[in-house]
This record gives structure tokens, C-alpha cells and sequence, in this order.
């Protein structure tokens, strides 16, 4: 069956699972032919490797959060509560204006946050390892560094056109930013993968989990060219200097 595009959030994951779990099995091959280690490619299980990545994720959803609270505060956005039950199909209604059927709770918050976290960190190793890590490393040896970043950003942000097809072309400048700050955090501290990969899951598991959670409704309409298309943020200039002021930080840092 031929992919329509964008590919709904719930065709993307049985898509990704089988790419994402084959890719360190081949970074796996090809360290072992390259007699190479895993720390060449910026992954090291040590406590600095841990710290920064925690400190990362931290930065990445505390300005997710940040940013919704300017929209919310802003009236472009609404809170919604998390703990409206739902209807199942097919619930009658009574004489009395009463559902009859049962109604489908929904998974609680914590629950919903288990099942995001696991995922956003696995979705945001995979990627640094594979952007951040083997590409870097394999276009560093025939590129310019200067032309290696361009060209690590671009194949970054175009690979997303994989899911979102034609329209996501309005996304890639800024995707190409947001993998240049990811570039710039594995140079910060030293060649390790480990603020990159804090930094790309906290914005995976933020976004997720205000999805997951249907936390907000929308409000009055805000200006596009500042809050971004709708499931396109990143066409918005407030989630772009989001990105800028990030990358200033982990410059900074560096």
C-alpha cells in the first residue's frame, strides 16, 4: 500500500522501529571492521556521557515547556484537562440525556510518561548516532569541516521529508538549524554524543507528551509567522529562537 503523505503519527512508528532497531547493529558491523569503538562515535557509558545527557534533556523540555506557557499566557493556546473520560463507540444516549454505555478511561498521566520517555530516548540516540555520530565522522574524512556541518544539517533536515513529504519543505531551514545546534553540542563537550542526545530527546519527549496527553487546545489564533504552522513548529519564529538561544547556550558552554 502506497505511503500518503505526511504519514500519520500512527503509521510512523511500525515504519521506524525496523530502520531505528537495525541501525546500531550496523554501526556494530561497522565498528568491528573498522577496529573502531563506540567513544569514536561520541558514545561513551560513563558518568560525564550520563550527566550531560540528563543536563541536556533538561534544557531541551524546560524550553518546551517555557515556550507553551508564553503561548498559553499569550491566549494562542488553552490547557485542557487530562482527565475527561471517553465515550466508546456506539454509547446510547438515555431518555434522560445520559450515556448508557461504559466509558473508556483513558491511561493515566504517569503511565502515558513511561511509555513516552523509553521512546524519546531511544528516537534521540538513534538519530545522534546516525547524524551526529557515524555521518559526522564519515564526511569529516573527505570534507572540509565547514562543508561537513552544511552537509550533516541538510541530510538532517531533509531526511524528514521521508514522513512528511512535499509539505514538510516549509520545516527543513529550520530542522537544518535545529541539527546544527545538535552538531554544535557534540563539539561543545569534546566529541561526546551525550548533550546532543539529552537535548534531541527532551524535545522529542516534551512535544510527545503534550500530544500524548492532549494537554492543550487551541486558543485565539496567533501570528503563524511567530507560533508556526499547524504540526510544523518549527515554520514559527518563536520555536526557531528557541533553537538560536539554545545553540547560543551550548556555545557558550563550549
Amino acid at each position: 500500500m502506497p505511503l500518503t503523505y505526511p504519514v500519520a503519527p500512527q503509521h510512523k512508528l511500525p515504519l521506524l522501529l525496523p530502520l531505528y532497531l537495525l541501525a546500531p547493529v550496523a554501526v556494530e558491523v561497522h565498528r568491528h571492521l573498522a577496529n573502531s569503538t563506540w567513544s569514536a562515535y561520541g558514545i561513551a557509558w560513563d558518568w560525564p556521557f550520563a550527566r550531560a545527557t540528563a543536563a541536556g534533556f533538561g534544557v531541551a523540555a524546560g524550553g518546551v515547556a517555557l515556550l507553551v506557557a508564553l503561548q498559553v499566557g499569550l491566549g494562542w493556546r488553552r490547557w485542557q484537562s487530562i482527565s475527561q473520560p471517553v465515550a466508546s463507540e456506539g454509547a446510547e444516549l438515555s431518555p434522560t440525556g445520559h450515556t448508557n454505555a461504559q466509558t473508556i478511561s483513558s491511561p493515566s498521566p504517569g503511565v502515558v510518561l513511561l511509555a513516552v520517555l523509553p521512546l524519546a530516548l531511544f528516537v534521540g540516540w538513534i538519530e545522534e548516532l546516525v547524524f551526529r555520530g557515524v555521518l559526522v565522522n564519515g564526511l569529516g574524512q573527505v570534507l572540509p569541516v565547514g562543508l561537513m556541518a552544511i552537509a550533516v544539517c541538510l541530510i538532517f533536515a531533509f531526511s524528514h521529508l521521508l514522513w512528511d513529504g512535499p509539505a514538510g519543505m516549509l520545516q527543513v531551514p529550520g530542522l537544518a538549524v535545529m541539527g546544527a545546534v545538535l552538531l554544535l553540542a557534540r563539539w561543545a563537550v569534546g566529541g561526546s554524543l551525550g548533550l546532543a542526545w539529552g537535548l534531541h530527546a527532551g524535545w522529542v519527549f516534551a512535544i510527545a507528551a503534550i500530544d500524548a496527553l492532549a494537554l492543550l487546545k487551541p486558543g485565539k489564533d496567533g501570528p503563524v509567522w511567530l507560533v508556526g504552522l499547524p504540526d510544523q513548529p518549527l515554520t514559527g519564529l518563536l520555536p526557531l529562537g528557541l533553537l538560536v538561544l539554545t545553540g547560543v547556550g551550548v556555545w557558550a558552554l563550549g
